[in-house]
């Protein structure tokens, strides 16, 4: 790397995981990165409260190890001594006919073995046997074309009827994007089944994964810390020269001649630190940027260079979602049969506020000696806007409501924390990877050296920001904008 190349001026707008990765990796190749978060902390979607005398994830609770890129950033970091896994448990379905055990093999994106399905009881003899022509369905049905997206309900429904979309991919996928399943993109959302789409391959005769690397450290599939997600967080830049601006907020960005002015307002916010004061404005330099922020943030900073890029970001929806920690007695909830398993997953179609339970002291061995038994409720699907006309009170009273009427705990709780998510989960649609393809290309004629990562783009989860954020890093590495036809925002 070259001496210009050390001395990039790179500024990271959004402090989620995908931007301090990618503020990371850029500080590691030698640039000179500044982060600006408009909350008064770090961490986006990834926020663990202190709670009395323990810490629980109010966003998002778990991070995916079998994703080689998480698992190698965690080892990067040193945290996978202290890494712990989620405890084995059953989880169960909301059904018509109360809660049924969810069957083994079961995931987001679809049946792999068929056994377990038939004998769980969740299912009419009808549907188990139009399930049971997914193998042959999957040589006869044309596959899915190259430049060819579709829903992930109507893949699923194609393979095994309509049935097994509506009471397993509904409530498992479904509930983890807060969306519809005939709305949500296969290839954006369910990026495995898309070799099984286009190769016309079955589903329940999936190969076996392959084994670990012998000496490998053997780390759970989807793990935390005692002291939550934070502790990955916390983790990305210490000890780098990133410079972070806590509560600022960018109102533009210009093109100049040889790069980037970043326009930064100090927003009032409580506990300020010394020296800073609300309103303030400051400038900064820019020969690349990563917007690592939702469209909604995204579009008005591309608005006056590109209407296109806009007008794409715009269009996007997000759902909002919420929520709520509770204490319960340990004595009411000891018999419980729905304790007896780490949570409950619930199908769109039951009516219901509650989209999915955690039950946090069955599920993590951090607070399975807690005073309380600790669940975790969680509302809000795209198209229900409920969440967003109830007071804080209300919200918990139908959340309580819904869950005494799934499991049948007729016990008052404590009520630990409610957190609403204002910036929803990105609704990612049918047609998703050719709409970002359009947006990225046009951001990249109209605005060299800025580049859109994150949840918004490249799917939900800490994995898929994590890659999200080393690729923004890696395509502004060895980048460097062209000048501008003059200072003024370029229009589209």
């Amino acid at each position: 790397m070259t001496e210009r190349d050390r001395l990039h001026r790179v500024v990271v707008v959004g402090g989620g995981i995908t931007g301090l990765v990618a503020a990371r990796r850029l500080a590691q190749a030698g640039h000179d990165v500044t982060l600006v978060e408009a909350a008064r902390r770090l961490g986006g979607q990834v926020n663990t409260v202190q709670l009395g005398s323990r810490r629980v994830d109010v966003g998002a609770e778990a991070i995916h190890l079998g994703s080689p890129t998480a698992r190698s950033l965690v080892e990067e970091l040193g945290l996978t001594e202290s890494v712990l896994g989620s405890r084995p448990g059953q989880s169960w379905l909301w059904t018509g006919r109360g809660l049924r055990a969810l069957p083994a093999g079961v995931t987001p994106s679809g049946p792999t073995r068929l056994r377990p399905v038939v004998t769980s009881g969740v299912m009419s003899v009808r549907g188990l046997g139009r399930a049971g022509l997914e193998p042959l369905l999957a040589r006869l049905r044309p596959g899915l074309a190259d430049d060819e997206d579709i829903s992930v309900g109507e893949f699923v429904s194609s393979r095994f009827g309509h049935e097994v979309t509506q009471r397993f991919i509904d409530p498992l996928l479904g509930s983890l994007h807060a969306g519809d399943v005939h709305r949500l993109s296969l290839r954006a959302c369910a990026p495995a089944l898309v070799d099984a789409a286009t190769q016309r391959r079955s589903l329940v005769r999936r190969r076996p994964a392959p084994p670990s690397a012998p000496g490998a450290a053997q780390l759970p599939m989807f793990a935390s810390w005692p002291g939550g997600l934070a502790t990955l967080t916390d983790a990305v830049l210490a000890d780098l020269p990133v410079r972070v601006r806590l509560g600022c907020r960018v109102e533009r960005i210009t093109r100049e001649p040889d790069g980037y002015t970043v326009e930064v307002t100090q927003l009032e916010a409580p506990g300020e630190a010394p020296g800073e004061a609300a309103g303030a404005t400051e400038q900064l330099r820019a020969d690349g940027i990563v917007l690592a922020v939702p469209a909604a943030a995204a579009a008005p900073l591309l608005a006056p260079h590109s209407r296109r890029a806009a007008g794409i970001l715009d269009s996007a929806e997000v759902a909002k979602v919420a929520t709520v920690v509770l204490g319960f007695d340990r004595s009411a909830t000891k018999d419980l049969r729905a304790f007896a398993g780490t949570g409950v997953l619930m199908p769109s179609t039951a009516g219901m506020l509650l989209k999915a339970a955690t039950h946090l002291s069955r599920k993590w061995p951090q607070f399975a000696d807690d005073e309380y038994s600790l669940v975790r409720l969680s509302a809000g699907r795209s198209g229900d806007n409920r969440i967003a006309e109830l007071s804080d009170d209300e919200l918990v009273s139908q959340l309580v409501d819904d869950y005494r009427t799934v499991t049948g705990l007729d016990a008052a709780p404590h009520v630990l924390h409610v957190q609403r998510w204002s910036d929803g989960l990105p609704q990612l649609r049918v047609g998703h990877t050719a709409r970002l393809s359009a947006l990225r290309e046009e951001v990249a004629q109209t605005l060299p050296g800025v580049v859109l990562a994150g949840s918004a783009y490249d799917g939900l989860g800490l994995a898929s920001c994590i890659a999200s954020g080393e690729t923004a890093a890696a395509a502004l590495s060895p980048h460097r904008t062209a000048p501008a036809a003059s200072t003024s925002p370029v229009g589209a």
